[in-house]
Parts: C-alpha cells; sequence; structure tokens
C-alpha cells in the first residue's frame, strides 16, 4: 500500500466515523476498517526491514498484544461486574474490539520500527 493510497483511506474512515456519529448512528465497521488498514499499511513498511529485526519487533509485538488482550478483558469483567451489566452488544463490541486491536497492533509496530531504526 502506498504512502498516498494510506492517507486517502485513513482521511476516508475518519470521516465516515464523523459522519455517522454526527448522525447518531455509529460506524462501527468503519472503525475496523480503520484499524485493517493502519495495521496492514506498517506491517508492509515491517517487511521492508531485514529478517532479523521483523522477527525480533514481531516477537514484542506479539508479547504485547497478548498482555493487551489480557489486560482489556480483565477490565472489561471489572466493568461489567461493577456496574452489574449482564449484556453487551455483541456485534458492536466485536467491531470495536477488531479495530482497537488492529490500531493497537500497527502503532505498535510503527513505534517498534523506529525505535529499532534509530
Amino acid at each position: 500500500m502506498s504512502k498516498n493510497l494510506f492517507k486517502i483511506l485513513l482521511v476516508m474512515w475518519l470521516a465516515l466515523i464523523g459522519l455517522d456519529l454526527w448522525l447518531e448512528e455509529y460506524a462501527l465497521i468503519a472503525v475496523t476498517g480503520l484499524g485493517i488498514t493502519i495495521y496492514s499499511y506498517y506491517s508492509q513498511r515491517l517487511k521492508r526491514l531485514s529478517d532479523e529485526v521483523e522477527a525480533r519487533i514481531m516477537n514484542k509485538l506479539n508479547k504485547k498484544t497478548v498482555s493487551f488482550v489480557v489486560l482489556s478483558f480483565l477490565i472489561l469483567l471489572i466493568v461489567g461486574f461493577w456496574f452489574n451489566v449482564h449484556t453487551f452488544p455483541t456485534a458492536e463490541t466485536v467491531y470495536i474490539a477488531l479495530g482497537g486491536l488492529f490500531v493497537y497492533r500497527g502503532l505498535t509496530i510503527r513505534r517498534s520500527m523506529v525505535t529499532e531504526t534509530n
């Protein structure tokens, strides 16, 4: 994915999210699309580095992602029990969780690439 395509997709997803929030409808699929766009762009940039650096960054990323997911679920359970929430809207939660996870992984790849190359 080229840098120009990445910028266009990023603006498109953010505009779609903003438009749907303004119309009081949530663009949950747009959140997932935004996350996938960010993750795919930075993972393609990661492929340009040497295999050793790529493996080191991906191992670090996988450890951070597991910690992030476990802590997120723990916080959700605590909040759910604290406020006595018995049901979560399933589809909305899945879209937001996937989008958030992809954004987190993409930005973590970016941060790791910056620290490894400097």
